[in-house]
């Protein structure tokens, strides 16, 4: 009976020891979880994660503005945003042509709107402004200034902007 007593108490002794082995280990392991190489870890792997779903995001966009730019008519200019103009490729060479042929003052005091919203002056100082532009026209470069014949064409160069925001 005195064996049964000690075999007893040693078996409780074990299953305490065990238990605070098992207790201590559960807490190193929640230390190493709090760890900063754990954290930067699971911080990486969460920007990946977050940096993945972006770019099926924006890919997502691309494809939808690509279907709407499709069906959308007019000509874009992108001025300081992308404008739809009423201006075609022979209106702005008419109007590069005449710029042009202006004399020097003249060209200082200029301005157009190439049918968009926003105009486009020269000032006292500077005929940079329009001379830039007539300029690109006369040498058949209307990428350099941002003009487009379709929403279609304007979308292919620019397919990360919704064909919606353009004014």
């Amino acid at each position: 009976m005195d064996k049964l007593k000690k075999n007893k108490i040693w078996i409780t002794v074990v299953a305490f020891g065990v238990l605070i082995v098992i207790i201590l280990l559960m807490m190193l392991n929640q230390q190493k979880q709090s760890s900063p190489a754990a954290q930067e870890s699971i911080y990486s792997s969460s920007v990946k994660a977050s940096s993945s779903s972006e770019v099926d995001q924006d890919k997502a966009n691309e494809k939808a503005y690509a279907k709407k730019a499709a069906t959308m008519k007019g000509h874009v200019l992108g001025i300081s945003e992308p404008l739809y103009t009423k201006w075609t490729k022979d209106d702005f060479r008419k109007w590069a042509k005449e710029y042009s042929a202006l004399s020097d003052s003249e060209k200082h005091k200029a301005s157009s709107n190439f049918g968009t919203s926003e105009t486009i002056a020269n000032d006292d100082i500077d005929i940079r402004p329009l001379s830039n532009y007539a300029d690109a026209v006369n040498n058949n470069d209307f990428e350099s200034i941002s003009y487009f014949e379709t929403v279609k064409a304007f979308n292919k160069k620019h397919p990360a902007i919704n064909p919606d925001d353009i004014k």
